[in-house]
């Protein structure tokens, strides 16, 4: 009997139920609680699964197709008597895609951690204008200002859904209305929301005394810096 090659076993697992399909939840949603404020990370999990399954069917499709014809005999690597619906190929294939979803969403900003690895790899998720290669360059950067820059960004995206819902009643039917009255309100509240919490942070961030709060923590630690190179120089 053959020894079960444990370590392959996880590895197969994780390449065919997991990583294809949350490398592409990363790159479609790369900002942290954007799928959900508190159960963002149980989301992509759960999602990621369920698109790597997608995947994989979507790719043994395109192998399965007789129209490739026969694959190259590659010596224990692939039988050329058979198609591509082998295991060499659909491994390819999976890591392949795997790595575009991937790189994609470090483009778009899903893996703020690059940047420990090196500066040059540090991007920000859509939305955030600070972008993170301050944070590599050793700026002081408050939690609160990065939300607050988030929340400028849902801003946006609610006020262009509420126009789309005023326009969407007005031309629908009387169910259609109904709904889209509904769903205004709940816009409404969600931007109220928002509201309120842009309103917090900037109270936070913006005392009334001059060189108070945490936006004026990011100014001195740049003016220091500033001083201390001109210092060397």
């Amino acid at each position: 009997m053959e020894e079960i090659n444990y370590l392959r076993v996880i590895a197969g697992l994780l390449l065919v139920l997991f990583l294809p399909g949350y490398t592409l939840i990363q790159a479609m949603f790369p900002r942290k609680g954007e799928l959900d404020e508190e159960f963002d990370v149980l989301y992509r999990v759960t999602l990621g699964m369920a698109m790597s399954i997608c995947v994989v069917i979507l790719i043994g499709f395109i192998l399965g197709n007789p129209s490739l014809g026969n694959a190259p005999d590659w010596d224990g690597l692939s039988d050329g008597g058979k198609g591509y619906f082998q295991t060499f190929f659909v491994t390819l294939s999976l890591i392949g895609i795997t790595l575009i979803f991937f790189v994609t969403g470090w483009y778009r900003g899903a893996y703020p951690w690059m940047a420990n690895i090196h500066p040059s790899l540090a991007r920000a998720a859509p939305g955030l204008r600070i972008e993170s290669e301050l944070a590599v360059a050793g700026k002081y950067i408050p939690a609160e200002l990065l939300e607050l820059q988030g929340l400028k960004y849902d801003r946006e995206n609610v006020k262009e859904k509420l126009k789309e819902a005023e326009s969407r009643k007005r031309s629908g039917s009387s169910m259609m209305k109904k709904y889209y009255e509904k769903r205004e309100k709940t816009l409404l509240a969600d931007l109220s929301d928002i509201d309120s919490r842009m309103a917090d942070l900037d109270e936070m961030l913006n005392h009334s005394e001059e060189g108070g709060g945490l936006s004026a923590d990011v100014v001195q630690e740049e003016s220091i810096d500033d001083d201390s190179k001109k210092a060397e120089d």
